[in-house]
């Protein structure tokens, strides 16, 4: 045992012992009359060795050992033993190789580290472990040790095992673990009670974290890593999870004061607990709401315009967005936290409620899309910001509960752009096509209708044309006619209105065209959208004014007779008396005084025997200049909406009703509002009454038996 022990043993004495166990092992010697098995000797007086040995000095030399000294004993009695198995393994290589495997006992190795064992470790074993949590306790409150001991030392527990880690995780880490737990409950209970300590809590737990990691890969057997962060976590962050909702260092506070340091290291240490971040992201939905019903607030009391209130919901979404981005690694639990946070605050109904305001309840789907109507026609924003603003507009866009009211507002709205205000094209079809890619093509259908009857309406003109030119009509006026399909645009009001002749006349012209290049379709002329540029001789400059089809129509009356009055005009413009009222306000009454009462009379109201004529006196000091005018378009979205989804509901209910055949009423609703929920929160009782209706008109029918099952009538 000293022999191979010793490091003055050169490689040549080595394999000389090696040598003399392979003679030995592989003779054989007869003893009266029997023959004498070397191997099963030189085995059992190796193992009798080792044991004596180990017996005799290590144990006698680490009795009555503690602390420190105790650890040091044990360690360098280790180190020897393990240089003893390594070079007995190596010397007794024929022995290990062919007699203990035939004879199927223990190999070298373990037959030596049982030795050890049953000498040594079951005797120190519990002693040894109190020194090293002893250094461990140390290390924790900063002094320094030596690790490449503990490393060693520690490894004794587990090599005791034999190649199963039982021994190790019952005589050390169940009570390194344990008093893990019981150092961090008693420093957190002294962190928080320091003054301010809340607030550095939890850069107190990172350290730590770090700290027990760098620890555990240092002298614990790698599979403790896992366990000994686990109970550190469990103890500084589960235990603690009540410091989230502080009121001074919590969550929330952390979002006021936008403390994202802070925030950021909250999120790195939750992240590594199961459901961990379901209380942080808790706390930031319900921050979300209150900052969102803020801004509700301040619209409601006129502190918010319509469009800076979409710009200030826009502005927190980005604001959080980045904080996503760059901190919490985009992690879906919190793009869910704000998805509901805003689906609450956005589709509450706002009332402005500051006195003097006018108006009653306003919906996100009407602010964002004026919103939207406000964008396409803001000609000095660049392209990139334009689509960096479709893109945050979208996904508002998703949060809105009434899908199709929005899309409602939307259509009546680009209708004006695209008839009236000549907005660009291009940007029209790049919301539509956002929009499109999340909710599908029949959403945007109609609105991409409305395009392409703009781009047909330009072939039409100049197919027209062609036709007048080889008719050889002689055109007296400009004259270009935009034909709609009815299906795509908002309905019109339209007006038993009898154009000026030389409109009527192009007209008739137009229709003979369409009539010859079309079949079965119908014209039918909506006179409130029309335009016309007139040219005007006042007393002091001529002007050119454009102006609507019916202030055109009324306007040149005025070159027939000097004076007229409002029931003459009626009379021969066949227009009722509220519209022949808007007409004459805007001329007479507005920016542009085209017009003025022949008595000067200065009141406003307007009656039919009032008399208008010229205002020759006028001035501007545009050569060419617009006369504002509204087109009217008929019904309110929110009616039209409502008349929308009742097929949209009943659709649904046969759709799912054929391909189920058999459902009670529960089914059926929950089907129903789960594939409607998409584009708007159905009713139940609207659900319930369109089944009703469909009952009676034979599409479904009651079981006979069980009134609340429907059964699909093909």
């Amino acid at each position: 045992y000293k022999r191979q022990v010793s490091t003055q043993s050169t490689w040549g004495e080595n394999m000389d012992a090696y040598s003399c166990v392979y003679n030995l092992c592989t003779s054989e010697a007869s003893r009266g009359g029997m023959t004498f098995n070397h191997q099963q000797y030189l085995y059992s007086r190796t193992k009798q060795m080792i044991e004596e040995y180990l017996s005799g000095r290590v144990t006698a030399g680490v009795a009555n050992r503690k602390g420190e000294e105790l650890l040091t004993m044990v360690y360098n009695a280790w180190e020897q033993h393990r240089l003893v198995v390594r070079w007995g393994r190596f010397m007794f290589k024929y022995l290990d190789d062919y007699y203990t495997t035939s004879e199927n006992i223990d190999c070298l190795r373990t037959m030596m580290l049982k030795c050890f064992n049953t000498a040594v470790y079951e005797k120190v074993k519990s002693d040894l472990c109190k020194v090293l949590l002893a250094e461990v306790a140390k290390e924790r409150e900063g002094m320094i040790i030596n690790r490449t001991v503990m490393k060693e030392a520690i490894g004794l527990f587990v090599e005791m095992g034999i190649d199963v880690m039982t021994t190790y995780e019952r005589d050390f880490e169940q009570h390194f673990l344990q008093q893990t737990a019981e150092h961090y409950q008693q420093a957190a209970a002294a962190w928080l009670g320091e003054p301010g300590g809340r607030f550095t809590y939890f850069k107190r737990v990172e350290r730590s974290l770090n700290e027990e990691n760098a620890r555990a890969m240092s002298y614990l057997h790698g599979s403790s890593l896992s366990r000994v962060v686990e109970k550190v976590e469990n103890v500084l962050l589960v235990e603690k999870l009540h410091i989230l909702d502080d009121p001074d260092a919590g969550t929330r506070a952390l979002l006021v004061d936008w403390k994202t340091e802070e925030l950021g290291r909250i999120y790195s240490l939750y992240k590594r607990i199961p459901q961990g971040l379901d209380a942080f992201s808790s706390i930031l939905r319900e921050f979300l709401k209150s900052e969102g019903k803020e801004c509700n607030k301040k619209f409601c009391n006129a502190e918010l315009e319509g469009n800076a209130y979409i710009d200030a919901v826009l502005e927190l979404h980005e604001k959080y967005s980045l904080l996503f981005t760059s901190l919490f690694e985009d992690n879906t639990v919190f793009h869910k936290a704000r998805k509901e946070a805003y689906e609450v605050f956005l589709n509450e109904s706002l009332t402005p409620t500051k006195e003097g305001a006018t108006g009653g309840k306003m919906t996100i789907s009407e602010l964002l899309s004026n919103y939207c109507d406000h964008l396409m026609k803001n000609e000095k924003i660049s392209a990139d910001d334009f689509d960096n603003l479709l893109n945050k507009i979208v996904c508002l866009f998703t949060y809105i509960s009434e899908k199709d009211l929005f899309l409602e507002f939307y259509r009546k709205q680009m209708s004006r752009r695209l008839l009236v205000s000549k907005t660009d094209n291009e940007n029209e079809t790049q919301l539509i096509s956002k929009l499109k890619m999340k909710m599908g093509a029949p959403c945007t259908s109609k609105l991409e209708g409305m395009i392409v009857d703009k781009g047909l309406s330009a072939e039409t003109q100049k197919s027209f044309l062609e036709f007048c030119t080889t008719r050889k009509i002689d055109l007296k006026i400009d004259f270009s006619a935009q034909v709609l399909t009815t299906g795509f645009w908002p309905a019109f009001k339209v007006d038993a209105f009898n154009p000026p002749e030389v409109l009527s006349n192009h007209m008739e012209i137009f229709k003979q065209y369409y009539d010859k290049n079309t079949q079965s379709r119908v014209l039918k002329w909506v006179h409130s959208l029309g335009l016309a540029t007139l040219s005007s001789k006042f007393k002091k400059t001529p002007k050119e004014m454009i102006v609507s089809t019916y202030q055109a129509s009324i306007l040149l009356l005025f070159n027939i007779r000097e004076a007229i009055s409002c029931g003459e005009m009626m009379k021969d413009a066949q227009l009722p008396m509220d519209e022949i009222r808007r007409v004459i306000h805007s001329l007479a009454f507005g920016k542009f005084a085209i017009l003025k009462r022949a008595n000067a009379d200065k009141k406003k109201s307007i009656t039919e025997d009032d008399v208008f004529e010229v205002n020759d006196d006028f001035t501007c000091p545009q050569r060419k200049f617009k006369i504002p005018n509204q087109i009217k378009t008929v019904g309110d979205p929110q009616e039209k909406t409502d008349e929308n989804r009742r097929h949209v509901i009943e659709a649904c209910i046969v759709r799912v009703m054929k391909s189920r055949k058999q459902l009670t009423h529960a089914e059926l609703q929950a089907q129903c509002m789960q594939q409607l929920n998409v584009f708007f929160k159905p009713d139940p009782k609207i659900i319930k009454k369109r089944i009703e209706d469909l009952i009676a008109r034979l599409y479904l029918e009651r079981d006979e038996n069980d009134r609340n099952i429907y059964r699909y009538l093909a």
